[in-house]
C-alpha cells in the first residue's frame, strides 16, 4: 500500500478560504443577533394584551374577560410528552390519572411586563384533579372561593373544577396580576362544563378538626409512604408537641381488602424499610405498631376502614393519635 504525501495549499487558497471563514462568521452573527430581538409586531401585541399576527384570540377560552387576551397558540400536551412541558413533575401527575394537559400564555391590556400562564390538566375525574391539587398545594395558601376547590399561593392560583386542575402562574405577585388570574379563572369554570363536581366532603371528616393543621387533608394516589402496593389514601398533618404526625384513612371495597392492605403496610414497614415490630397497643384490637428510624407506624384496619398514625415521634405519640382515628373510622365518619 503506498501513500500519497500531502500537498501545501498555495496563497490564494489561503485567502478565499480566510474570506469564506469571514462570511460565515457573518452570518452566524446576524442568526444570534435576530435570535435576540423580537419582533416589533410580537412586542407591540404583547404590550396590548393583544394576540401576535397570526395567532387567533381563541385557544384556552373562545371569549376572553376584558384586558386578557392570549400571547401566543395554545399548546397541547399528553401523557408521552408531558415532562415536555413540567419535566421533574410529571410523574405526579401521571400516577393520578392524567389524561391531557393545554397550556396558553396570557397577556393583560395595560401591564406590558405582565403576563401570566394558564395551565388545565385534565385528570379523567374529580377525585384525581383533587389529588394533584392536594398534593400541590403550598404552605401558608389562601382559599380563593372559586370552582369546587381553590387556593392562591405567591404568584399562583389553582382550582379544582370537576374533572380539571388548572393552575394560573403569574409573572409577578401583584393585586392586578392576580385579580386578573381569578377573572381567567372565573371564565375558564363559566365556560367548562363538567358533568360531576369535586368533593371530598365524606373524606375530610375522616379527620377531626382540633389539632389539624389547616389546608393539608390531601389524596395520596399512588405508592403511599413508598409502598408500591398502597394508593388513593387521605392524609392529614397534626400540630404534635413542639413537631408534627400525619394521621391516614381510607375506604376499601370489603371489610377483608382493607385488612389485607394494613397488613401489607405493616409488612413493608417491617420487611422492606427495615423497622422493628413494636408490641401491640391496648387498643384498637389488632393494630401494629412498628419502631422505624427513630420514629413510629401504627396500622390498624376497622370494618371497609383503613387508617393509622405515620412517623410519630414516639410510641406514646403513636398510641394516643392512633386512639383519635381509631375512634374517628369505628362507625364511619361522623
Amino acid at each position: 500500500m503506498s501513500y500519497s504525501k500531502a500537498r501545501s495549499p498555495g496563497a490564494g487558497e489561503k485567502a478565499i478560504s480566510a474570506a469564506a471563514l469571514v462570511v460565515l462568521a457573518s452570518v452566524l452573527a446576524g442568526v444570534c443577533l435576530r435570535q435576540r430581538v423580537f419582533d416589533p409586531a410580537v412586542l407591540a401585541a404583547s404590550a396590548a394584551g393583544a394576540p401576535a399576527p397570526g395567532v387567533r384570540a381563541q385557544g384556552l377560552l373562545a371569549s376572553w374577560p376584558d384586558g386578557l387576551s392570549p400571547m401566543g397558540a395554545q399548546e397541547a400536551f399528553g401523557p408521552d410528552t408531558l415532562s415536555d412541558k413540567i419535566d421533574g413533575k410529571a410523574d405526579l401527575y401521571l400516577s393520578a390519572g392524567f389524561v391531557s394537559l393545554k397550556a396558553q400564555r396570557v397577556g393583560l391590556a395595560g401591564s406590558p411586563p405582565a403576563w401570566m400562564e394558564a395551565f388545565v390538566f385534565d385528570m379523567g375525574n374529580p377525585s384525581n384533579a383533587f389529588s394533584v391539587f392536594s398534593s400541590q398545594r403550598r404552605p401558608k395558601a389562601a382559599d380563593a372561593a372559586i370552582a369546587d376547590y381553590s387556593y392562591e399561593a405567591d404568584n399562583e392560583l389553582c382550582i379544582v373544577h370537576g374533572r380539571y386542575y388548572a393552575e394560573f402562574v403569574c409573572s409577578a405577585r401583584a393585586q392586578s396580576t392576580m385579580r386578573a388570574a381569578e377573572a381567567l379563572a372565573r371564565s375558564f369554570v363559566a365556560a367548562t362544563a363538567v358533568t360531576e363536581h369535586a368533593n371530598v366532603g365524606a373524606e375530610e371528616a375522616f379527620f377531626p378538626s382540633e389539632g389539624q393543621i389547616a389546608g393539608t387533608v390531601a389524596l395520596v394516589p399512588s405508592d403511599v409512604f413508598g409502598s408500591d402496593k398502597l394508593s388513593n389514601v387521605f392524609i392529614a398533618r397534626y400540630r404534635d408537641g413542639a413537631g408534627e404526625v400525619t394521621l391516614f384513612a381510607a375506604r376499601r371495597a370489603t371489610a377483608q381488602e382493607a385488612a389485607r392492605q394494613a397488613q401489607e403496610l405493616r409488612s413493608f414497614f417491617v420487611d422492606d424499610c427495615g423497622g422493628k415490630a413494636a408490641a401491640a397497643p391496648a387498643a384498637p384490637l389488632g393494630a401494629s405498631l412498628v419502631e422505624l428510624e427513630g420514629r413510629y407506624e401504627a396500622v390498624f384496619s376497622s370494618g371497609p376502614y383503613l387508617g393509622g398514625v405515620h412517623q410519630a415521634a414516639d410510641r406514646q405519640s403513636a398510641e394516643r393519635w392512633l386512639s383519635v382515628i381509631a375512634a374517628r373510622l369505628a362507625n364511619g365518619p361522623q
